[in-house]
């Protein structure tokens, strides 16, 4: 089980990334810059938290578990902002459609975690399900960081109609 704390804690660190938005001067734009900052700036936090987690302690599965009740809370609240559409980089268009796919995957693994240690067993198909929605998670993640910069991910596996 440590093993597992550490690998979320390690993905979520990944997380973390801080944006400075491209959003130029339009109150929409400026407004959402600061939503996203401040969903960054938790993000921070919740990274700061699951790293203070001791795997050794009774009490880390349960810690953990918060820990990515909150997660998932952020990003959903997240993929619910509106996205300005003037005073922005055209790649901002695309960034809706990521951040409710980041919210859908990061609601799974936070279902699967929790199924994972249900009934006091464990069960370590589910946990590397939840491993793989959050992975999947991060990954729109950082797509929408480099979005948000005003620049297209370079990955093969994706397609932005440009």
């Amino acid at each position: 089980m440590k093993k597992y704390i550490k690998i979320l804690a390690c993905l979520a660190i990944s997380l973390v990334l801080l944006c400075g938005c491209g959003a130029k001067s339009s109150g929409a734009a400026k407004e959402y810059k600061a939503s996203m900052e401040k969903f960054f700036d938790n993000l921070s936090k919740v990274n700061t938290d699951i790293n203070s987690i001791n795997p050794e302690d009774q009490d880390a599965v349960s810690k953990l578990f918060e820990q990515f009740d909150i997660l998932d809370k952020e990003i959903t609240a997240m993929s619910q902002l509106t996205i300005p559409t003037e005073g922005v980089p055209e790649t901002f268009a695309y960034i809706g459609d990521l951040s409710k796919s980041a919210a859908d995957y990061m609601t799974q693994a936070n279902g699967y975690l929790h199924d994972s240690f249900s009934e006091g067993s464990y069960n370590e198909h589910t946990l590397e399900a939840a491993m793989e929605c959050y992975k999947r998670c991060n990954k729109r993640i950082q797509y929408i960081i480099t979005l948000l910069h005003g620049e297209y991910p370079k990955d093969e596996s994706i397609s932005f109609g440009k």
